[in-house]
This record gives C-alpha cells, structure tokens and sequence, in this order.
C-alpha cells in the first residue's frame, strides 16, 4: 500500500508527527512517502510564504487571527487552495498513485481534497485529517475528506452531532514513545550536568524560537526566589541565543539551539514554560511535566490554550516566573491520561480504509447522487444554524 503523509512546514510539530506515523505504517508494509507542501511552492515563493507568514503572527498578530477564522468554514474551497499555487505538490501526489492521504495541516486536507476533486488520480485515495493541535479548524473537513482523527473525545463527539454526514475518529497527536517512559529525575540530572537538589526549568518557542526569552529570564530576576537553573532550547533563533549570550542575571542560564536530548531536559526539569503547540503539550502530557503556557500565536494556539486551560497553567511572560514558582510551590501534577497509541490510530485507518473500498464499489454510477445528497443535507443544517443564531 502506498500512504502519503501531507504536511506544512509552519513549526517542528507537523513534521514530528508525520516521523511517528510513517515509522508506524512502515511497519505494516506500506510505502511511505512525506510531503511539504511549502517545498512544492513556485521557486519565487518557495521561501516567501513561510517568512511571510512568521512575520504575519510575530508583527500583526490580529491579520492572522482574521485569516485563521475566517476559513475556519467547513465544506469550502479558499482562494489560497487552488491550483495555481500548488500545481507542483497536485503533480507529486499524483505521480506518488497513493492508495491513502494523511493530511497533518487543514491547508494540507484543503489542497488534497482539491487534487481530489479536480480529478487528478486515476483511483481516488482515501484522504484522511489528522488534526495536530487540540481544537478543530473547519478546513480540515471537505466533502472529499473520509475521516477526521481528533485528540479530543468530547470534541468528536460534539462534531459528529454537528456534522452528521461526515466522519470523526478519535485519534490522538502522534509523539515519540521516548515521552511516555517514565525516568528518574535524579539519574538524569547526574546524566545531564543538572544541578540534583536545585529547581531547573525549560523554556521553548519551538522551531522558530517564537518566544521572548529575554523578558521571561528577567521575570525570573524580579519574582522568582534563589536560583534557577534556566534552560533556553531558542531552536533557529539565532538573535535570542546571542541576547541570552551577554544578558547578566544571577540565575544559571543555559543555551541549546538544538538538542537530539531535548526530551530528556524536559523530564529533567520541575516546569516547562512554552508556547501551546499541539505538539509540545502533548509531549508535556505524556512526560507529566507541569507546564506553564505563555505567549500563544493567534489562531490555533490562542485555541491550544483555552482546551487546555484545566490542565497547564496560563501565563503572561513578565510572570512567567512568580507562575513557576507557585508551581513548585503548590506540587502542581499533571494526571496520568490515557491517550489513544499510534498503532492504534493506525488499525483505525486501516479498518475505515477497508470500508473506504467496499463504499467506492457498492457506490459505482451512483456516486454523484450520494454526493449532492451529502451536500444539500449539509446546507440544510448550515441554514438552520444561522436562523436559531438569529
């Protein structure tokens, strides 16, 4: 079987879960291929669009959260979806013949359901959304779409109810198995050069370094008592690394633009204190590390945030450090939540692809009717939304 993993590299974690998951299938047999989407972008663009959306959430915040939810509509093709901007990755989908696409990204679920729909593949795959951060957005759901796989339970349900035609899974965001092993935090500070009885704390912005680790450090000067050992993972941002360079502070401070162990800081550690990607918090989830969440980019992590608001601790940046130490203080806990494994998100797949197939033969010549059933049944329901909202 051949598997697409369709992915957008906006930040480490969509690529992080398409490793796990293509680790997972590889096991079955199937033969993976991953594609970014930025990577088959016309070469004028193929750099543009990712700095231009950085600068979009660091410099005006409010366009992005605009853009964010106006196409948070479910059943609707964007301008920006098209075939003029991603005719390259339509092409490499449609030379890889896939038998299932696993879209990580709404913008990924969006483009494949137009390959989809435009008739590229001569054997329409299954197109499967594999939504990466703790709320939905509505372009992972299109017509063209046979499952969506959710982290959240609650949520599925909520949507199934609300959209009754279309598929929702209860899935989860894939990590390393690495998070789930418990460690003893004693041997590992030995291992690590951390100091044993001393309060440690690791501060991530993700890939892109998106954080103010200056201010935070200095939050740690005015409201945090005795010394903290601060380690600064500042990714590929290479100006913060330089600031935290010559920035004189009492604390012991550390820096790591990148770390292969980064994981084994984290458990290490009494408190993270990050942005709420989906990713990250679900890393902080599976290794039960209290976490203080700061500095949200708006849309998906303002969302991340509020999901997750009974579990983290939400917190400005200049009181990013009074938060940890209340945090150390009060022997804040996360609990022990089960969560679904990737093996099993895989037999999920698997199973719904079996009746992916046996649909598509039972369906021949009669395809269209079941569509514009689906689509004016979707209508319908929108209608009756907006007149109860009135």
């Amino acid at each position: 079987m051949r598997v697409i993993l369709l992915t957008v590299s906006a930040g480490a974690g969509h690529d992080a879960v398409c490793d796990v998951v293509k680790e997972e299938w590889e096991k079955r047999g199937a033969r993976c291929e991953v594609i970014d989407l930025f990577s088959c972008l016309p070469p004028v663009l193929k750099k543009r669009i990712p700095s231009l959306y950085l600068s979009m959430v660091q410099v005006c915040p409010s366009l992005w959260r605009t853009i964010y939810k106006r196409s948070d509509v479910p059943y609707k093709s964007s301008f920006f979806t098209g075939k003029t901007l991603w005719s390259g990755a339509w092409q490499r989908m449609r030379l890889g013949a896939p038998a299932i696409i696993i879209a990580t990204h709404p913008l990924a679920a969006s483009v494949a359901s137009g390959a989809i729909q435009s008739g590229q593949f001569k054997k329409p795959p299954a197109l499967y959304s594999l939504v990466t951060d703790y709320s939905f957005h509505g372009m992972s759901l299109t017509k063209e779409v046979t499952a969506v796989f959710l982290p959240c339970k609650k949520e599925v349900d909520e949507l199934q109810h609300a959209f009754p035609f279309a598929q929702f899974v209860h899935g989860c965001i894939s990590v390393r198995k690495k998070w789930f092993q418990p460690e003893e935090k004693t041997e590992l500070r030995h291992r690590l050069g951390l100091p044993v009885n001393g309060k440690v704390v690791s501060i991530s912005g993700g890939k892109e370094g998106l954080l103010h680790y200056k201010n935070v450090i200095k939050s740690f000067e005015i409201k945090a008592e005795g010394v903290w050992t601060i380690l600064c993972f500042t990714g590929e941002n290479v100006k913060a690394a330089k600031q935290l360079i010559t920035l004189e502070t009492r604390h012991d401070v550390r820096i790591f633009p990148y770390t292969p162990v980064f994981s084994d800081y984290v458990k290490a550690s009494d408190v993270l204190i990050s942005k709420p990607g989906g990713v990250t918090m679900t890393e902080a989830i599976a290794a039960r590390i209290p976490t203080i969440m700061v500095s949200p980019l708006p849309g998906q992590e303002e969302e991340n945030k509020k999901r997750l608001a009974d579990l983290f601790i939400s917190s400005n940046v200049s009181e990013a450090g009074a938060a940890a130490e209340e945090c150390i203080n009060s022997h804040h806990e996360i609990p022990d939540i089960p969560q679904v494994q990737t093996c099993e998100l895989v037999d999920k797949m698997l199973l719904l692809h079996e009746g992916f197939e046996a649909k598509k033969q039972a369906y021949v010549g009669r395809g269209s009717i079941y569509r514009l059933n689906h689509i004016l049944a979707m209508r319908e329901k929108q209608k009756e939304k907006g007149e109860f909202h009135t």
